[in-house]
């Protein structure tokens, strides 16, 4: 029986978009994408995820702390249109659209994306 992140993890990595060749993010973006995701006003990540460094985290979504998120978006641009609009990618996922309902700018998005890509080595 697979758990809820397991499935997720499975439907995510079956995407074939094609890879875009993104530079590095520097380590201000990767901070500040991190200040995004934890700032309870912005992206609020933790209440729903567990994050390295973060405090009274969720367990609604799945652990992001060793998250695959380049085995399973390939490249930051998928993960970037993922976070914009994730029922885009998995119908009924319990996530906010965060650039579709203009939570977050697509700047923003991209920030995160960027401080996300970054914890996996």
């Amino acid at each position: 029986m697979f758990h809820q992140s397991s499935r997720i993890l499975l439907l995510l990595s079956a995407i074939a978009l094609p890879a875009a060749a993104i530079a590095a993010p520097s380590a201000a973006d990767i901070a500040a994408g991190k200040s995004i995701a934890f700032n309870r006003a912005e992206g609020n990540c933790l209440a729903c995820h567990v994050l390295p460094g973060g405090t009274m985290a969720g367990n609604v979504g799945p652990d992001l702390t060793h998250f695959p998120f380049k085995i399973v978006f390939h490249n930051r641009q998928k993960l970037v249109n993922f976070l914009y609009d994730p029922e885009k990618t998995i119908p009924h996922i319990n996530m906010p659209q965060f650039g579709k309902n203009k939570v977050l700018t697509h700047h923003q998005l991209e920030l995160v994306a960027d401080y996300l890509w970054s914890l996996q080595k």
